[in-house]
């Protein structure tokens, strides 16, 4: 069926390798482990696989004292192109080559001497606030990170806690971490075993044991240069035809579901004569006129019908000012100072009682406009973070998109509160049901409007995606502009999008309200679940690097509604840069290639580089629509030609719009043929991967096409009811993050709504062993295939059998078009 798994098992056996000689560098077998090394540096010198075992290499030379060969291997890493490997090889020469003994200057006292210049911008006094919590002072990883750790911390005894790198020494950064902490480098490491017993940290590999995140607490600039003037003219033009784009979306599926309501009404009033089922001739009107109403409606009381959402589901309250200063003093000195300046009431303040850190603002008009911001983030950042938030939420308010994304919000409402309700009476009616039958039928109906309400949810978030892409850049420049301080929202923005992954596993779910203002929020909860978990077991530069290296990354984030982080903090790395500031975090330089000059030949290139990239394979569905339109041109051109040579038996062809109708059905099946066997490789147990988060997340070349064949364990988390029997929030707990996965039934909907069905929800709670295709994207998830408990329950998905059915129907249903001819 498929081509094979791996298609080079020398990258396989490469890997093992490595594996296994790290895993004796931390046994200190240090001969085992200088041989398995040294074979993969042999097989694979500069792949990341043999970077990685040369730094191995290191650490095993030094501990059996050749240093000779430690050196040279120091010296050849030195040179490399990637940042961390040369600074992590500039520090290990340091450390293996001994250093002069200082010369004591002369008739100076010891406490004259002055630190080394370090480059590093400190804060203003007034700048930082430490955060408290009712229960009293957080542990260490809540100072770094922002909220509660994910288990215990280590005690002052345990041997994790006092590890530390003799191998190079880490580069210490601001922190408030205790002295006796263990202080990690920024790259990430790996824990092998020197002579003292101390572990040895190597950038390329993430150890989740001994990995602590820290920040850099980076600096501001008092009186940035202002940068270039943003073009919001087109911007919002696009916004309004964005909203226009939803209307017409929802005028659709509203025509839609009457006309086959009243369809299934007819056939049920043919079969069974009763005046109950009789059409609705209501149905039959244009709905047009009552779109036109609810969007207006829901446009002009945005705010209030949002308020009154809020405060039925979540508890919202009002924001007082004395609260925010409590927290923020620069966000309160920021709300005044920028509405002063833009002529614009001050915008109403409300607080969500809830422990994830989200902000978002909402509205029809800057007079009527409101932020909200949860408790969990005025807790969470520090007294500047807080105040870039503010300042973003400030800056969609100003260019006015937060009007129609407001009004997106509530019309997606609407079928997401059906979704969601209609899931939670179910429950509640089988709790009053004693006849079996009756509990099933319910089950089934409720399942089958849940599933079709949670589709058209998804489907009327398209139009407003490229709106939601877009604004949050200009925010995020607005913030950096507003308080000069693009480190402090890279922190607000990272402690975030952590804050959101560990919601997600205190709550072993996605929340309703997490899924439902996605929109608005400052990360996207798809993101945050796998960046935000990963980023407490490597460092943000790593786990970042494919969002700002991939160069087919924008294709792939057309179904996001947040661009890809990684890339919105390296243009806040840009911006710090710009104002001459350390950066937070090292992407500022990252994924820079060389930019072909412009012209008729480079673009000709740019058209063959595409054409053989693996993103035309990956598209290749989607190619095949317009690759029809153009064999349908050729055939039209065909038929002129014969109309008019008179050669009747063509002349059909010409102007024949069945033609175009029916081509692109098939242009998308025989795409999807194309691509099905590169998607769905065969998966065979000796070479299925059981690789960390972090790994997954380094390889900045990776594609969704280059599917692959892994294995996991861990706890399988999301919702428990009929709301997730289409597999809509399943995710997996790994050792080293959480991964999204994708489940098809082989059946179809119909077999995850089937009562009877064994589907993954069943398994929520459970330890399990999750196989399929690993996928890298702009988000990461794996297309199951079978999902076991440690009961041996299994939960088998069909995604390539869909994906063959859909491809054929899709080729029927374009021949039957063709066929019928034009009516």
């Amino acid at each position: 069926m498929a081509p094979p798994t791996n298609p080079n098992p020398a990258d396989s056996s490469a890997k093992q390798s490595l594996e296994a000689g790290l895993a004796a560098l931390k046994q200190q077998d240090y001969p085992t482990a200088i041989a398995l090394l040294e074979s993969v540096t042999q097989t694979a010198a500069n792949g990341p696989s043999g970077i990685r075992a040369q730094m191995g290499l290191v650490a095993a030379y030094k501990a059996t004292g050749n240093l000779k060969k430690a050196i040279a291997l120091c010296s050849s890493l030195a040179k490399s192109p990637n940042s961390q490997v040369k600074t992590w090889a500039d520090r290990a020469l340091t450390e293996l080559t001994p250093p002069r003994p200082p010369k004591p200057p002369a008739n100076k006292p010891k406490s004259a001497e002055t630190p080394p210049e370090t480059g590093f911008v400190a804060f203003d006094a007034g700048t930082k606030s430490p955060k408290k919590t009712p229960g009293g002072d957080r542990p260490t990883a809540d100072k770094k990170t922002g909220f509660l750790p994910l288990e215990p911390a280590a005690a002052p005894g345990n041997a994790k806690s006092q590890h530390i790198s003799p191998l190079p020494p880490p580069p210490k950064r601001p922190t408030s971490e205790p002295e006796n902490s263990t202080e990690t480098a920024p790259d990430t490491e790996i824990s092998g075993e020197n002579s003292s017993g101390s572990p040895t940290d190597i950038p390329g590999v993430a150890s989740p044991d001994t990995y602590q995140l820290t920040w850099r607490e980076a600096g501001r600039a008092k009186s940035p240069r202002p940068l270039k003037p943003l073009k919001l003219l087109e911007f919002r033009l696009q916004a309004v035809a964005s909203a226009i784009a939803l209307f017409f979306l929802a005028r659709f599926v509203l025509q839609f579901l009457l006309t086959n309501t009243n369809s299934l009404l007819v056939q049920l009033y043919i079969f069974t004569r009763l005046p109950i089922f009789a059409p609705i001739q209501l149905f039959y009107r244009d709905p047009t006129p009552f779109v036109q109403m609810v969007f207006g409606l829901l446009l002009a009381s945005s705010p209030w019908l949002i308020d009154a959402l809020l405060k039925l589901f979540c508890g919202i309250e009002t924001l007082r000012g004395s609260v925010l200063s409590k927290h923020s003093k620069e966000a309160s000195r920021v709300l005044r100072s920028f509405c002063t300046k833009q002529n614009m009431p001050v915008p109403v303040l409300k607080l969500l009682p809830l422990n994830v850190p989200v902000a978002f603002s909402y509205g029809c008009l800057p007079r009527f406009a409101r932020i909200a911001v949860s408790r969990g983030l005025l807790e969470q950042l520090t007294d500047d973070e807080i105040a870039t938030i503010f300042a973003r939420e400030l800056g969609h308010i100003s260019y006015w998109d937060f009007a129609p994304m407001s009004l997106a919000l509530l019309v997606i409402q609407i079928p997401y509160l059906i979704y969601w309700q209609v899931a939670q009476w179910q429950e509640r009616l089988c709790d009053l049901m004693t006849i079996e039958f009756l509990r099933s039928a319910v089950k089934f109906v409720a399942a089958a409007i849940s599933a079709i309400s949670y589709g058209i949810y998804k489907l009327l978030r398209w139009p407003m995606l490229w709106l939601s892409r877009r604004r949050v850049y200009f925010s995020d420049r607005t913030a950096a502009e507003i308080t000069g301080n693009p480190n402090g929202l890279t922190r607000a923005l990272g402690k975030i999008a952590i804050g959101i992954a560990d919601n997600i596993e205190q709550q072993k779910q996605t929340s309703f309200f997490l899924e439902s203002f996605d929109l608005l929020l400052p990360v996207g909860v798809g993101q945050a679940v796998t960046l935000g978990s990963a980023a407490l077991h490597a460092p943000l530069e790593q786990i970042l690097l494919w969002d700002v290296s991939n160069r087919d990354r924008n294709w792939l984030t057309v179904n996001s509604a947040h661009p890809l982080l990684g890339e919105r903090l390296k243009l806040l790395a840009l911006y710090a840069q710009f104002w001459k500031l350390e950066t937070e975090l090292d992407l500022a330089n990252a994924g820079v290639q060389e930019q072909p000059r412009k012209g008729k030949l480079s673009l000709f290139k740019s058209i063959l580089e595409f054409k053989d990239s693996k993103l035309f394979l990956q598209g290749a569905p989607f190619f095949g629509i317009p690759m029809s339109l153009a064999i349908v041109g050729v055939l039209w051109l065909i038929g002129g030609i014969f109309s008019r040579t008179s050669i009747w038996q063509l002349d059909w062809l010409w102007g024949d719009r069945s033609i175009i109708w029916g081509c692109l059905p098939i242009g998308f099946s025989i795409g999807t043929l194309m691509r099905i066997n590169y998607f769905f490789p065969d998966i065979t147990p000796r070479e299925t991967a059981s690789p960390s988060l972090p790994e997954i997340l380094s390889n900045p070349e990776s594609l969704p096409l280059d599917a692959e064949p892994v294995r996991l364990e861990g706890q399988l988390l999301g919702r428990s009811g009929i709301d997730n029997w289409l597999g809509q929030d399943l995710i997996l707990q790994t050792a080293t993050g959480l991964v999204r996965l994708h489940y098809v039934s082989r059946f179809g909907y119909i077999g995850s709504l089937w009562p009877k069905a064994t589907r993954p929800s069943d398994l929520i709670g459970k330890s399990v062993v999750a196989t399929g295709w690993l996928r890298r994207g702009a988000t990461v998830a794996i297309d199951l295939e079978s999902l076991r408990s440690q009961g041996g329950k299994v939960s088998d998905s069909g995604h390539p059998i869909w994906s063959a059915i859909l491809a054929f129907a899709a080729a029927f249903w374009g021949a039957y078009i063709i066929i019928q001819g034009p009516r």
